[in-house]
């Protein structure tokens, strides 16, 4: 069939060559046409048309008196709006919530399950120190209220109501562990490094010393801090990490404090180091993923607690901000994380290396939290230009299978 087109088309052009259209062709047969005289007009259409019109009109009206009484369904708005001033009344017990502040009230909280459901509002009996850092537990089942620049912290349980048993002391840093119940307390009193775990509201137990280099406790940069506490595993991680200097992690047996593991590595090889929050894995983020320019380490480890193993090595401009609660996922960055820019995020499975979900990048990283027992993430994104003490955040549930739950509304942080 095709060969006969070519045939037909290549004789074609040979006749058209031997006698040429006369000029004007076109234009001579456009004027033909529109001299031709118009048909005489007919007017029995317009009969139907009349009829056909008619019988619209009354199927419009009985529509119209069937649905007279059914209510409009507006249509939705192209951009989310903030949710309704709403109370979602108590809390549930036993059941795992990311709390936001509420943008409506100064001094509640709103408490989200994992599929995105406002479940519960916390309103305490007074406003909360926008100074202080109010620190949920990974359940949400009691909240830290913590004070800057050391200071006497205090416990809320999970209506908001104070706890009791305060305690006096107060802690360089203290850390939630994974069973939502204890902390990790860590004090450099009298030159000596201390670690401890406490009940939440309860007074403070008894601490450990930790022979950490003494000279980090005299310098005067008091860098250390946690990085994963778990009462499950009696494991604590402890990191060092301040521009110009040696960074360093340590990993601690919280029971008697006994150091089971000890790095250092050569100032500026390293942005930072995270963790799980079980202490299970630990990554070394290169430099490089900060954007430093000056040399840094060559990529980005993550290694088992247990034995210092090497699971993943990453591109050194990827930065790992933390797991999920069964260890099978890593949170990171994939442009450099620095305030007032931009952030581009991804979820990858730690062992097959796939990229799961990936954030759109218009956004600034602003923290996460993983669901205790489970395997998703919720992370929270700001704008690059917003600034403050408490900045309006978005609020995104990432699932393990790369779906995402967008909550519509910006909050607070907490």
């Amino acid at each position: 069939m095709d060969e006969m087109r070519s045939e037909i088309r290549a004789a074609f052009d040979r006749e058209q060559a031997v006698h040429p259209p006369a000029p004007g062709l076109r234009r001579n047969v456009v004027a033909s046409v529109v001299a031709q005289p118009r048909r005489e007009p007919k007017f029995q259409w317009i009969a139907v048309a009349v009829a056909a019109l008619l019988g619209i009109l009354v199927v419009a009206g009985l529509m119209s008196t069937r649905f007279a009484h059914r209510t409009s369904v507006p249509v939705p708005a192209a951009t989310p709006k903030s949710l309704p001033v709403a109370d979602y009344g108590p809390p549930p017990a036993g059941v795992p919530l990311v709390y936001v502040p509420d943008p409506n009230h100064a001094s509640w909280l709103i408490g989200f399950d994992w599929t995105g459901k406002p479940r519960g509002t916390v309103k305490p009996a007074r406003p909360f120190d926008p100074n202080r850092k109010l620190i949920q537990a990974p359940d949400g089942s009691a909240f830290l209220y913590a004070a800057f620049k050391g200071g006497v912290e205090q416990f809320f349980d999970r209506l908001g109501n104070p706890m009791k048993d305060q305690g006096s002391a107060h802690y360089q840093d203290q850390m939630w562990a994974e069973d939502s119940r204890h902390l990790c307390t860590l004090d450099s009193e009298s030159r000596q490094w201390r670690v401890g775990l406490r009940l939440a509201g309860a007074a403070p137990t008894s601490t450990r010393v930790v022979a950490l280099d003494p000279t980090i406790a005299q310098s005067g940069i008091l860098a250390v801090s946690f990085a994963a506490c778990s009462v499950r595993n009696d494991r604590a991680i402890l990191t060092y990490s301040y521009s110009g200097r040696a960074s360093q992690f340590w990993i601690v047996r919280i029971s008697d404090g006994t150091i089971l593991a000890h790095r250092t590595y050569p100032a500026d090889q390293l942005a930072n180091i995270t963790a799980s929050i079980d202490a299970t894995w630990i990554a070394e983020n290169s430099g490089k993923s900060s954007g430093q320019v000056a040399p840094a380490a060559p990529s980005t480890v993550i290694r088992r607690v247990s034995d210092m193993a090497v699971i993943a090595t990453l591109d050194p401009t990827i930065g790992v901000l933390g797991f999920n609660s069964n260890d099978s996922l890593a949170l990171v960055t994939t442009t450099p994380w620095a305030s007032g820019i931009t952030t581009s995020l991804a979820l990858i499975n730690l062992q097959s290396g796939a990229v799961l979900w990936r954030s759109d990048g218009t956004e600034e990283f602003a923290g996460f939290l993983a669901q205790p027992d489970g395997t998703d993430m919720a992370v929270m994104l700001k704008g690059p230009e917003v600034t403050g003490v408490d900045p309006p955040l978005n609020l995104v549930i990432v699932r393990s299978d790369g779906g995402a739950t967008s909550i519509p509304s910006r909050f607070g942080q907490i």
